[in-house]
């Protein structure tokens, strides 16, 4: 599961993006009768002064969306289950929710490859060569050439552009014990929060008892896939969340299980998108620095358009790569 949020936090240069974003992902449902979006809204908790909280205000604001602002009495009011101090506020977003990833990822593949989209999987990609007709990359099935190249690698992108500004990092998430107050069928929303020392933090409605929350800032910096080590490898592993969940929702119970995961970090956390300098048929979409997966079908439709020579009408300019040079 992945959050999407409108009244983007990281920036009102997110909000054109992330609103498409949302068309299509409604469409993806509509035309697979999956669902993969669940409206559960968005509560964004954190002190009077958060920065974060201040930006979600602004990008609503900048685009006449639907949000709520509470004091501390007036959310726990309507959420009991949220314990608050007197100076922290709140932001809810009614429209923001619940994307179910792995569902969404299974469904793109299969429609891609009815469609008559040709599918590889554990192809991994060792060079890219440049030529004045176009670009061929070696991978271990075999070399393959086109006209353009899109670059999305994740990760481990620095492995074939390895002067990109990009640290992988370790992360963490885990699942708490819980019950039905917890759940978006009690009403229970999707939340990020900000604790006093700045750390954020973010989770979802708990399903089947079970509340999954995750630390946004920290984790390991690694250079290898082999060091993204499993859930608990870490001694802080399970006690991560312990800060927020014994603060502001103290009802939460024990750690059940957890997982690892890695964010591909720009120094600034915001995107990569751009065609490489002097490669006007290559471009690259990277760096989504932990916030990306909401934007996945927007940034699709932007290498779609790129494939077939059309311009996006989005405003990319924040995302240039001319930014770490300046």
């Amino acid at each position: 599961s992945r959050l999407i949020r409108h009244a983007y936090g990281e920036g009102e240069k997110y909000v054109p993006l992330v609103l498409r974003a949302q068309q299509l992902w409604d469409e993806l449902a509509e035309i697979s009768g999956e669902a993969v979006f669940e409206r559960t809204g968005v509560i964004n908790l954190g002190p009077a002064s958060s920065p974060f909280l201040a930006n979600v205000a602004a990008s609503a604001r900048a685009f006449d969306l639907e949000v709520e602002e509470l004091d501390a009495q007036a959310v726990m009011q309507r959420w009991p289950e949220i314990r608050l101090p007197d100076d922290y506020r709140a932001i809810f977003e009614p429209a923001s929710g619940v994307l179910r990833s792995e569902l969404a990822v299974e469904t793109w593949i299969r429609l891609a490859r009815e469609a008559g989209c040709a599918q590889l999987f554990n192809c991994p990609v060792s060079a890219i060569h440049h030529h004045a007709d176009g670009v061929t990359i070696d991978t271990l099935d075999g070399e393959y050439h086109g006209k353009k190249l899109l670059i999305s690698a994740g990760t481990w992108v620095t492995r074939l552009l390895p002067d990109l500004p990009i640290q992988p990092v370790r992360k963490v998430f885990a699942w708490f014990q819980a019950d039905g107050r917890y759940s978006s069928k009690n009403h229970f929303p999707a939340f990020t929060g900000e604790l006093p020392n700045g750390d954020q933090y973010y989770g979802f409605p708990a399903e089947d008892n079970e509340l999954k929350i995750g630390k946004h800032n920290g984790g390991q910096p690694v250079s290898t896939p082999q060091e993204r080590s499993a859930f608990g490898a870490v001694a802080s592993d399970g006690s991560e969340s312990f800060p927020f969940l014994r603060n502001v929702l103290p009802g939460i119970g024990g750690c059940l299980h957890g997982a690892s995961c890695t964010y591909d970090n720009t120094v600034d956390e915001d995107f990569i998108i751009d065609t490489l300098p002097g490669r006007p048929d290559t471009l690259l979409i990277t760096g989504l620095s932990g916030h990306g997966f909401k934007f996945a079908p927007v940034l699709g439709e932007i290498a779609s358009q790129f494939a077939q020579g059309q311009t996006s009408t989005f405003n990319l300019t924040p995302f240039s790569l001319a930014r770490f040079s300046s």
